[in-house]
């Protein structure tokens, strides 16, 4: 699905878009896919059926308020969240999205509704666990792979979802590996634990859970989402 065409191990600054990153670590690029393969499931294709048929207002089960716009994407138009209808434990999620051009552009995706990787502008800011690709508040991207502010950028994100034993107790804990605008931000990382977009929803760790896209902070916007179960 994703075909690495790319590996520099050399220390070096690397533009990406016109944003500078400096790294001592492999730059990983690859080709994301953006098309949805067979065997996806299309969370949001630019038709409002889509939001009415796959996702709820997050904390209800009720149909959410955000709309299409007029290049069909996907708008928080009551500045609120979203969670997919139905839950997922090993997956490939993919997701596009496009921060404002004022403000922080600060919003996130989570996986299971517990593990946000987050989104942000990366204007003047250095890497750190609450900016772009971080898994939020644990672990920073390993490089800066961001676009600026107001041009689509995506996601790719593998998920392993925690394990656990017959007992129920977690044994193994949750990794992703993230690629960002086609440069891996994260290779095969663990959660420390959950990431604390959703504690009051979910106590602790599960097998499945829904899919959460962030709008109840800036006026991020998305397109093209999908997700394999693997």
């Amino acid at each position: 699905m994703i075909e690495i065409i790319a590996v520099c191990a050399a220390m070096a600054a690397v533009s990406i878009n016109n944003v500078n990153a400096q790294t001592q670590v492999p730059l990983v690029a690859v080709a994301p896919v953006s098309t949805a393969p067979a065997g996806a499931k299309v969370l949001f294709g630019g038709r409002q059926a889509d939001v009415a048929a796959n996702w709820y207002k997050r904390r209800t089960t009720n149909a959410p308020g955000w709309t299409v716009g007029n290049e069909s994407q996907l708008v928080p138009s009551d500045k609120s969240d979203i969670t997919t209808r139905d839950e997922f434990g090993d997956c490939y999620l993919h997701v596009e999205f496009k921060t404002p051009t004022t403000g922080h552009g600060n919003a996130g995706v989570a996986l299971q509704g517990r593990y946000e990787v987050q989104i942000h502008n990366m204007e003047g800011e250095k890497l750190n666990d609450t900016n772009l690709g971080a898994f939020y508040s644990q672990k920073p991207a390993r490089v800066n792979a961001a676009k600026k502010a107001g041009e689509w950028q995506t996601y790719d994100i593998v998920f392993r979802a925690p394990r656990f034993d017959a007992a129920g107790k977690e044994i193994e804990k949750p990794r992703a590996t993230v690629i960002l605008n086609g440069i891996v931000v994260h290779n095969n990382e663990s959660f420390n634990d959950m990431t604390g977009i959703q504690y009051e929803l979910f106590k602790g760790p599960g097998a499945k859970g829904p899919i959460v896209l962030q709008g109840d902070h800036d006026a991020v916007q998305y397109r093209n989402v999908w997700v394999i179960g693997l």
